[in-house]
């Protein structure tokens, strides 16, 4: 039978129908990775940081090398024919998974098939794994993020299919299923209600209406969103039923909401217009906020150890450079122990200290510690933000990152509040939330324009401050983020460094609440792609298209995202669908550049000036399309038509900004394939006097 490797619920392997014993925690973690890579090799370097992060590198290989004795002892005698462990790489070969098995059967549309791929769901991904390795533990976390979204997704399809074949005791079981996978989602809460409803079993459709309100009440401090209220409304009505309680989303428990009615002062024009964006503000970009003063006093030592001072300060030490690396809106000061009352607070460049990072280590047991931090407002001495964490002493580096990374964001989730709070300063007429929405919409229906962008930017901030948990209004501020970051021709570096960070800020929030829209994970992708940060997109947009495969702009970036990667030829394939799925002519200015950039990069030069001709057709102010048509048509040597798009760049850019376009082709990827595509066509933009 050979061997048979179970990563979804607890690590099973057996090899020739017999299971293999116990094996050490780092090699089950070794034997777990490399048979999640579907056979692909992986380098021994990949693998000693993967697992020994904390050791030296020569240490960390001598591990590795202790992990695959052990590995070929437990395969015995079948070792060499599943284990390859060569010089620079290891992989696992002629092996059979159950996740290989579960992403072919997720993408069937058949019923019996769905319902295999189901089965093989036993669990959460290595549901039996603890390793004492942030990467490790990170790369884990991202694979159960993953094989959630696809089992959900599953569930669903497999739901609606058994009702519509009137087998509807199967579909209430694969709906109880989805709703006890993730109970917060109303996407499942609202097919099991359905499901009930269509068995005839309306009241206790109703009663798991209830129910869902509850775990939302007290998980989320929301109510049902709409959708889901109209169904239980719909099914109540039908069996003449007294209409379920619903009410308005609630606020975070001890936090007070503002309703959607309520509203925010906004100036308008003397014709009773609305005021344009430099009306409105002196900046261009909202996000750009004046900097925002935050103390960090050293977490004070209660152990009675006073050799454990140094954890305090290092912790200290990493709070700090967290947040001065990942917060460029931030000014910060360290405050000795003397000085952790708002009383005897410093001043931070001429500001008053808005938030106080304090906290404490205590002993909670022999070997194990207990740390609490607190995030304090200084101006009325309220909490904004408390933690508490237990670790053993042999986790205190891996803890004392996770610690510092959460302080970080909840830090970040306050400047982005902040961000809310400044975004409108001036009395005048009140809009709600509906308009502030309705006013962003409309300013990204146009051509994407640096000041179109500005205004609806500052209009989703705007429906923060109103509703600071509103998805649309998250997912909207970190798209006009991403419009930035991807241009950075629009304003100087650091407003692309603090766009980045508010973009994955308020696309994180997004995500916490509405975990499975893949707009959302399409646009974290699209964030991570125009930072450089290329693998972790290609993880975005694969999450964004497990959730929705017809999701064009997951299609569309994920395919110009693989050209940086040096899979250039995957990108007019993704492109092409995305064009399918999205009949919008203003997105396929952006898809058949897309093509064109990656048909470039394949020396496919005439195929690449007629997608760059088309998205100029549609769209003709796109510097992008216009600097790459400058260089394709010079590489053919049609000199007269890459003169008038020179003239036509020059016109659209009259500072001559080319070498910011040049930079970010440049600085976006390291690959080496990629990096002798680009070089020659940047030649031949620079030959004809654009750059410098």
């Amino acid at each position: 039978m050979g061997l048979l490797i179970g990563l979804l619920g607890p690590l099973v392997i057996e090899n020739d129908q017999r299971r293999v014993g116990k094996l050490p925690r780092k090699a089950r973690a070794l034997m777990a990775y490399l048979a999640s890579q579907s056979g692909r090799p992986v380098s021994r370097e990949r693998l000693s940081d993967l697992l020994w992060p904390y050791q030296g590198s020569d240490q960390a290989r001598h591990s590795l090398r202790n992990c695959l004795l052990e590995l070929r002892k437990a395969l015995g005698q079948s070792a060499g024919r599943y284990l390859a462990a060569e010089f620079a790489n290891c992989r696992l070969q002629d092996i059979e998974t159950d996740v290989d098995r579960f992403e072919q059967l997720s993408r069937s549309k058949d019923h019996a098939e769905l319902a295999g791929a189901a089965d093989l769901y036993r669990g959460e991904f290595l549901a039996d794994f603890v390793i004492d390795s942030e990467p490790f533990q990170e790369w884990l976390a991202s694979e159960r993020d993953r094989t959630l979204d696809l089992i959900c997704g599953i569930l669903q399809r497999l739901t609606a299919l058994q009702d519509d074949a009137g087998e509807h005791e199967e579909a209430i079981k694969s709906a109880r299923r989805l709703a006890g996978l993730d109970p917060l989602s109303e996407i499942g809460q609202r097919a099991l209600i359905r499901a009930y409803a269509r068995a005839g079993r309306r009241p206790e459709a109703l009663r798991q209406y209830r129910t869902c309100a509850e775990i939302l009440k007290r998980e989320l401090g929301v109510a049902p969103d709409a959708e889901t209220q109209a169904l239980a409304n719909e099914i109540a009505h039908a069996g003449g039923i007294a209409e379920p309680s619903g009410g308005r989303p609630a606020g975070r428990p001890g936090e007070a909401r503002v309703p959607a009615s309520a509203s925010i002062s906004v100036k308008r024009d003397a014709i009773g217009g609305m005021a344009s964006i430099q009306e409105m503000s002196r900046l261009q970009w909202p996000c750009l906020l004046p900097s925002i003063a935050v103390a960090v006093a050293p977490l004070r030592n209660l152990t009675g150890d006073p050799a454990q001072q140094y954890l305090m300060e290092a912790f200290t030490d990493d709070l700090v450079t967290d947040l001065l690396r990942h917060g460029p809106g931030l000014s910060l000061a360290r405050i000795g122990e003397e000085r952790r009352t708002t009383e005897a607070l410093p001043r931070i460049a001429g500001s008053d200290v808005e938030y106080v990072v304090t906290g404490s280590a205590q002993r909670s047991g022999a070997r194990t510690f207990r740390v609490n931090v607190q995030i304090t407002d200084a101006t009325t001495a309220e909490y904004r933000w408390a933690g508490r964490y237990e670790f053993g002493s042999e986790e205190a580096g891996p803890a004392q990152v996770r610690i510092t990374r959460q302080v970080s964001r909840e830090v970040h989730a306050l400047l982005l509040r902040e961000a809310s709070r400044r975004a409108f300063v001036n009395a005048g007429v009140e809009l709600g939330l509906g308009e502030c929405l309705g006013q962003a919409a409309h300013a990204l229906k146009g051509k994407i324009r640096p000041e179109l962008t500005a205004e609806a930017q500052r209009w989703f901030l705007a429906a923060l401050a109103i509703d600071p948990r509103n998805v649309e209004a998250l997912i909207g501020l970190a798209k006009t983020c991403q419009h930035l970051v991807s241009a950075p021709w629009w304003a100087d570096s650091s407003a692309a460094t603090v766009a980045f960070d508010l973009g994955q800020e308020a696309i994180t929030s997004a995500l916490e609440l509405a975990p499975r829209n893949a707009v959302a994970k399409c646009i974290q992708g699209m964030l991570y792609s125009a930072a450089g940060q290329l693998e972790e997109a290609a993880t975005a947009f694969d999450r964004a298209l497990a959730v929705d495969p017809r999701l064009a702009s997951a299609h569309g970036f994920s395919g110009y995202n693989a050209a940086f990667l040096g899979h250039a030829e995957e990108t007019l394939p993704a492109v092409e669908r995305a064009m399918s799925l999205d009949q919008s002519d203003r997105r396929h200015s952006v898809f058949y550049f897309f093509g064109g950039f990656a048909e470039l990069l394949l020396g496919r030069t005439d195929g690449a000036i007629a997608l760059l001709q088309k998205s100029l057709e549609r769209n003709p102010s796109y510097g992008c399309a216009q600097l790459f048509l400058m260089g394709a048509l010079s590489l053919v040597g049609r000199k007269a038509e890459a003169a008038r798009a020179v003239t036509a760049f020059r016109e659209q850019y009259p500072a001559s900004r080319a070498n910011d376009f040049e930079q970010l082709w440049l600085a976006r990827s390291t690959c080496a394939l990629y990096r002798a595509q680009i070089d020659p066509v940047f030649e031949k933009i620079r030959s004809l006097g654009v750059g410098g």
